[in-house]
């Protein structure tokens, strides 16, 4: 499984294409589109949670990964925020 920062850096590029696939072992996984690299995200739902899940599992891993892509960029902006206001002003008014 790949790293956070890994997964930092891809997503800082300028455009990045990801896609989900869920692979024969019924494993889902995150890579660039088009790759056969090592995937960035590897989902893996034992026998009986795919069980109960059925059809529903790959939307459930789907909602899983955006949460995460969400939480980064969150955490991204808010350090961007905190680099402006923790730099000094020049001018008092």
């Amino acid at each position: 499984m790949a790293s956070i920062e890994k997964i930092k850096e891809l997503l800082k590029s300028t455009e990045t294409v990801l896609e989900l696939v869920q692979q024969a072992n019924g494993e889902l996984v995150l890579r660039p589109s088009g790759s056969d690299s090592e995937p960035l995200v590897s989902i893996k739902f034992s026998d009986q949670v795919q069980a109960v899940l059925g059809d529903n599992a790959q939307a459930l891993g789907q909602h899983m990964i955006q949460s995460a892509i969400y939480m980064m960029m969150e955490q991204q902006s808010a350090r961007w925020h905190a680099e402006v206001f923790d730099v000094e002003p020049a001018h008092y008014s």
